[in-house]
């Protein structure tokens, strides 16, 4: 058991750099999920792509209103002003071509994300 007078003191520098390597392990975690994120974004706009050809195959016309909702979901939280340019318009031809857009949004985010970022320096030995 430890006692109280050594928990309130300063830790040592094994505890210093055990917690150092948690935040780094928070942080990378944290990347990977937006980076997660990301990737099914992608997918996503990749399947309504596919649904909206299907809808222009089959002469569906206009769009479904719970693919339309779900392609003015996903626009809107990848860049509102491409919302705006939606409109009520429901062709399929200028769906699709938002869509495109979206996608070129996303795919640049992407490749930003995986770009090498430089690392925190952690110095070894406190600074005083």
């Amino acid at each position: 058991m430890i006692s109280a007078a050594v928990l309130r003191s300063r830790p040592g520098p094994l505890a210093a750099t055990r917690a150092e390597l948690v935040d780094i392990e928070r942080r990378a975690r944290f990347r990977r999920d937006r980076l997660a994120v990301a990737r099914l974004r992608l997918r996503e706009a990749d399947a309504l792509l596919d649904l909206v050809e299907e809808c222009r195959l089959h002469d569906i016309r206009p769009l479904p209103p719970v693919l339309w909702g779900a392609v003015a979901r996903l626009i809107g939280a990848v860049e509102p002003e491409l919302r705006d340019e939606l409109g009520i318009d429901r062709s399929a031809d200028h769906v699709s071509d938002l869509l495109f857009a979206a996608q070129e949004i996303l795919q640049a985010e992407a490749r930003q994300r995986l770009q090498p970022q430089l690392a925190r320096i952690i110095p070894l030995f406190p600074a005083g």
